[in-house]
């Protein structure tokens, strides 16, 4: 992003954490200023329940012992965190995740990012308003005119994602500055295998389980998928206000032929994803002698995976 522009919307309490930090500072979606002492770092990859991540494990262990963003996973070993333990990923169904990132900004219900929206007069009927009417469409134009560059959400003409393989290019990427049309998948695999903590958006509730198991060495009761407790446990969803009625499943099949198409890395890396989710699971379930992961659970990500 522009440096000057990033001041001013930080000046202004417009910059996207700085908004969140105001209005609540404690689960706030990710940070702005390093946190060097971090015994977590999270790889926010945007539209994946970063914000409940984060609220759960500041739950956990505390908000000033995670340090989340928005940027390339090999910033944990590259930053010189001096007391950093765990990191943290996790993945969502690229159909689905796509679907998400338009909404987000179409709708623009988030507090911080309206604020921005409104400062920089990109409403509908406003002069830097350039976002597409219509999901299909939106995926028509990146189909046809794709635009590699920045990461920041700012950058784009359309103040939105690049929704091209954005969960395997920020595995894979070294700048996050600078992204190209190309994603390393091996590299965006081995940054998959490295990372100590990974969750699936769509099994939220087990993901919270294994996270915790791991730092706290304990599986609480609602974990136990074979319990009352697991059905009755209420999820963290902080969401950024956005409510919509379609689905992915809503969209014309072409449309989603070229949601497809654009997201063939992340696919891999969401299938990769989940069978080491599932294997990481069971290695828990053996350890505490308890089901965390029940069989209709199990065969939805299946489904979910292989489409």
């Amino acid at each position: 992003m522009n440096l000057i522009l990033k001041l001013v919307l930080v000046g202004r309490n417009l910059w996207p954490c700085s908004a969140l930090h105001t209005r609540n500072p404690e689960p706030r979606c990710w940070d702005d200023v390093y946190n060097f002492d971090a015994k977590i770092f999270h790889l926010h990859i945007p539209k994946a329940a970063g914000r409940s991540v984060v609220s759960d494990l500041s739950s956990l262990l505390g908000r000033k012992n995670i340090y989340s963003y928005e940027t390339c996973f090999r910033f944990s070993d590259s930053a010189n965190f001096t007391a950093l333990q765990d990191t943290v990923v996790m993945l969502r169904q690229p159909r689905e995740h796509v679907f998400s990132q338009y909404q987000f900004c179409k709708l623009a219900t988030d507090p911080g990012y309206r604020s921005i929206v409104r400062y920089l007069e990109a409403f509908p009927g406003e002069k830097n308003f350039h976002m597409t009417i219509s999901f299909q469409n939106w995926i028509e134009e990146w189909t046809r005119s794709p635009r590699y560059g920045s990461y920041s959400i700012l950058e784009d003409r359309e103040f939105c994602w690049c929704p091209h393989n954005l969960q395997a290019s920020r595995l894979a990427c070294k700048n996050e500055t600078h992204r190209s049309a190309t994603v390393d998948l091996d590299a965006a695999k081995r940054s998959l295998d490295a990372v100590t903590m990974l969750g699936v958006t769509e099994a939220y509730h087990e993901s919270l389980c294994l996270f915790h198991a791991h730092l706290m060495g304990e599986l609480p009761d609602h974990c136990n998928c074979e319990s009352p407790d697991f059905s009755s446990y209420k999820e963290t969803k902080e969401t950024h206000g956005e409510h919509y009625q379609e689905s992915i499943e809503d969209m014309p099949p072409e449309t989603i032929a070229q949601v497809d198409a654009m997201t063939q890395q992340d696919k891999a890396i969401y299938q990769r994803g989940v069978n080491r989710f599932v294997a990481d699971v069971q290695k828990m379930e053996k350890r505490f002698g308890t089901k965390i992961l029940c069989q209709e659970r199990l065969k939805m990500l299946g489904q979910k995976a292989n489409y």
